[in-house]
């Protein structure tokens, strides 16, 4: 049997990075790529949308897409899905860059309640992105100046076909991507108006061989019930998820250990998977396709077995390690995302002790729950700027319980008014587009419960799952303790 170092080991995966944003300040480098298999059809250029809940891999996948080098990555995983032939650009990433256009622009051009404006606009900044595609000089123009050179419908549908007959000849195709599409108003019926004219936009596009779109958007959002696009079933028919196993996040686990150790010279978790019978391919694209750490979840299992024990305790009666961390961290819908898994490891491995035999022990995965469930309501907190406001005047709660105890709560601390108030003075969306005055606890506890921060016993009883529940300092009778057991 090969040796390794669990002190080494343990230092790897304490330094492992847990987050990608939106923002632009983190870009997907080529050995973070980790590719499911069912997510390749979230990649395909003919999936028009892709849904996935925060943290579950709709940026990171955008960015993917959108850098030359894990693009050509995850064309050598998917050989099937056509990425080779791409040029990818940005409509929409929550920021100006490139040929992405920013909500200032938007609001510049786009009149409030005008569905026809809102259609025209997001089909030219279709265009200027196609345009900058095929490198013709007026994909670099501003958006209004190619508004004003476009309003004979009729040159501008020529144009369209001109850029795609360009881009066949060349056998390429334009992938346009919009992303973080919750920043473009504050406003729901606002935020509801652009997004049903961006789906009618991208949906014009089946009339082009080599001009596509790809839209990234929360399931809160393409299920909103103010959207009227004639097509949208058609459209959240043909939708990808981005859904993670509990074999696809260990398998994540172990690609980015491993990535890790390359970059820090290291070859203990190599060694380690050598004495499992799983060595690590060379490549990437086998590494991602073929080794039995990422297919296989009984090897998988032997692994973690061999970093942290057979039991969260002394026995069973705590619960196998391999399971623990994802029955944890799963949200009232059942959905576990890597953010959150790789977190957990990550902290697990900076607060074990330096002495101790395993490489991450029972109680520093513990903690590992417990950081990871503050970092997880601090990243909802960035798209539901009103959620910890919802929490807070839970802290002390014991779940389950009935819903009138926690409506209780919200109304001795004028919750409702409170994120009414705080969502008009600091410009961000309320959790729902409207309420009734007599119930908006009501409301409140449905807008928890359509982003998964809440869910219902079969006796009606309200639940508030781990991964939110310990940053929302609430009880649950044999769940993980809110704070670390002091050791005399």
């Amino acid at each position: 049997m090969s040796y390794f170092n669990p002190v080494t080991l343990r230092s790897t995966i304490a330094s492992l990075k847990t987050d990608h944003d939106a923002s632009g300040e983190m870009t997907p480098e080529v050995g973070e790529v980790f590719a499911p298999r069912q997510h390749a059809s979230a990649l395909a250029p003919s999936t028009l949308v892709v849904v996935g809940a925060r943290g579950t891999g709709k940026s990171f996948w955008a960015g993917v897409l959108g850098k030359e080098e894990t693009r050509r990555l995850a064309a050598q995983v998917y050989p099937a899905v056509g990425l080779d032939s791409l040029v990818v650009k940005f409509g929409y990433m929550g920021l100006a860059s490139g040929t992405a256009v920013s909500r200032q622009t938007i609001d510049s051009r786009v009149p409030h309640g005008d569905h026809d404006a809102a259609v025209v606009f997001w089909q030219v900044v279709i265009l200027r992105a196609a345009m900058n595609a095929v490198a013709d000089p007026r994909g670099e123009m501003p958006i209004g100046s190619l508004m004003a050179e476009l309003t004979d419908p009729e040159l501008f549908e020529r144009e369209y076909l001109a850029i795609d007959q360009a881009l066949s000849r060349h056998k390429k195709t334009a992938l346009v991507i919009f992303d973080a599409l919750d920043t473009l108003s504050n406003n729901w019926s606002r935020l509801t108006g652009l997004t049903d004219a961006l789906f009618e936009a991208v949906w014009s596009l089946r009339a082009y061989k080599s001009i596509k779109a790809k839209i990234f958007i929360r399931p809160d959002q393409l299920n909103d019930e103010g959207l009227k696009f004639v097509e949208l079933p058609k459209l959240r028919n043909g939708r990808v998820e981005l859904l993670w196993t509990r074999k696809d996040l260990y398998g994540c686990l172990y690609s980015r250990i491993y990535e890790a150790e390359q970059q820090a010279g290291t070859g203990d978790f190599e060694r380690l998977a050598l004495s499992e019978s799983v060595p690590i391919p060379k490549s990437n694209s086998d590494r991602l396709r073929e080794w039995e750490l990422i297919t296989h979840e009984d090897r998988q299992k032997k692994v973690m077995e061999r970093l942290s024990g057979l039991f969260m305790g002394n026995g069973s009666n705590k619960g196998a390690t391999f399971p623990w961390a994802y029955n944890h961290l799963a949200d009232a819908k059942g959905v576990v995302t890597p953010r959150s898994f790789l977190r957990l490891f990550a902290e697990a491995a900076q607060n074990t002790q330096e002495s101790a035999s395993l490489t991450l022990t029972p109680d520093a995965i513990r903690h590992g729950l417990r950081q990871a469930s503050k970092t997880r309501v601090e990243q909802l907190a960035l798209e539901y700027a009103w959620i910890k406001r919802a929490l807070a005047p839970l802290a002390g709660l014991k779940v389950p319980c009935h819903r009138s105890e926690i409506h209780g709560l919200w109304k001795m601390s004028n919750t409702v008014t409170t994120i009414a108030d705080a969502a008009r003075d600091e410009g961000f969306l309320p959790p729902y587009r409207h309420h009734d005055d007599n119930d908006g606890e009501h409301a409140l506890e449905v807008a928890l419960e359509r982003i998964g921060v809440l869910s219902y016993r079969p006796d009606g009883r309200a639940d508030i799952p781990d991964l939110f529940r310990i940053a929302a300092k609430m009880f649950k009778l044999g769940g993980v303790a809110l704070h670390e057991r002091k050791k005399k």
